[in-house]
């Protein structure tokens, strides 16, 4: 009863959402593969992989479908990051464009692999899915070292396919979320910077010594007090975070206490994203030939005035719908693809997505 009572206002994505569709004109083929990172153009992308939590796994994008079942699936072959649908707007399909048989996309759709803290049970993993999606809704960054790399490293080992030694792959982490809601459960603080920084840095360790040729993209989080002004647009969303406010409980508590909970929330991904930049400016100095970190930031800045509602999930209004997983699919496209200097850090619907020409970089500088 109370699915059916969250899902009257919409079932699904609403459907005056621009499309994000990729128009760009086809490249000759390249004359010489790239030499080191830092010659990588998007057509030398041969594997795609990722790290991170619900929003990568494709958590409830299609919205409330009015049963436990249809409501708690994860839709990753539509994920921004990874996915591979042959009907998606992601940053794989893009890329897709330029390599058909790129590998390592996402496909479709299956029940909720939860993996949060401590409580993440084994041989959730549907590998013909997931492929090297390897998030898990609810996951935590030491998740990511005690879990996905695992699943990742396994599949990706195992797959004959992959040339191991010589695909370029691109790595696509994007963690944090939970880590800064831990605290609103008022049993466990939130994970510190530090804490975060270590983890992070342990993880992509075992990344760089393990998998060869690997252009990662660090994507910086974004302010969650921004999803809670964004959903304050719909009441259907204030409804659905006046009853089930699971995701990030003080995200959405109305009034003083709320903003001051939300204030420290902000504060706290901040210094997350701080630290961010502060990796990959450590790997930067590193001059690796074959591995580079790159922050992409456009979420950092975002603001809720640059959404609108279709942006969330009608599920629970927090993870992102369709919609959203598209334009954020183009919006780290298109960070990607420009120089650190001019990379947006504010999110942008009207924003049109970059064409490569056959001398466009994945930026390292």
């Amino acid at each position: 009863m109370l699915l059916q009572s969250l899902s009257t206002a919409s079932c699904r994505p609403a459907d005056n959402c621009p499309a994000v569709t990729f128009s760009c004109p086809p490249l000759p083929p390249l004359t010489e593969p790239a030499k080191d990172v830092y010659s990588l153009r998007p057509q030398d992308i041969k594997v795609v992989m990722a790290l991170g939590d619900s929003v990568t796994a494709g958590f409830g994008m299609m919205g409330s479908q009015g049963n436990v079942v249809g409501d708690l699936q994860e839709y990753r072959g539509q994920s921004w990051s990874i996915g591979g649908d042959v009907n998606a707007s992601t940053v794989t399909t893009f890329l897709r464009f330029y390599t058909p048989a790129i590998i390592g996309g996402s496909l479709g759709n299956h029940i909720v692999e939860l993996c949060y803290d401590i409580l993440c049970p084994p041989f959730q993993y549907e590998p013909q899915k997931d492929v090297f999606n390897a998030a898990q809704s609810g996951a935590m960054i030491p998740n990511l070292v005690t879990h996905e790399f695992d699943y990742l490293y396994t599949q990706l080992t195992s797959n004959p396919e992959v040339d191991m030694a010589n695909d370029w792959k691109l790595l696509t982490v994007f963690v944090g979320a939970n880590d800064l809601c831990l605290g609103c459960s008022g049993v466990f603080p939130s994970l510190t910077a530090d804490d975060y920084y270590t983890h992070l840095m342990e993880v992509l360790e075992e990344v760089r010594t393990k998998i060869p040729k690997v252009f990662v993209n660090l994507v910086q989080l974004g302010n969650i007090s921004e999803i809670y002004k964004l959903s304050q647009q719909s009441p259907h969303c204030v409804e659905v975070h006046r009853i089930l406010p699971i995701e990030c409980i003080c995200a959405f508590l109305p009034g003083d206490e709320g903003d001051k909970l939300r204030s420290e929330l902000d504060n706290l991904a901040t210094q997350y994203n701080e630290k961010i930049v502060e990796i990959a400016s450590y790997y930067s100095q590193k001059h690796y030939s074959d591995f580079a970190v790159v922050v992409q930031p456009f979420l950092s800045n975002a603001q809720a005035a640059n959404f609108t509602i279709d942006f969330l999930s009608t599920l629970d209004c927090f993870h992102p719908s369709l919609c959203g997983h598209q334009h954020t699919a183009k919006s780290l496209w298109n960070n990607m693809l420009t120089p650190m200097a001019k990379k947006k850090d504010y999110f942008d619907y009207t924003e049109p997505i970059i064409c490569p020409t056959n001398t466009t970089l994945l930026y390292t500088y």
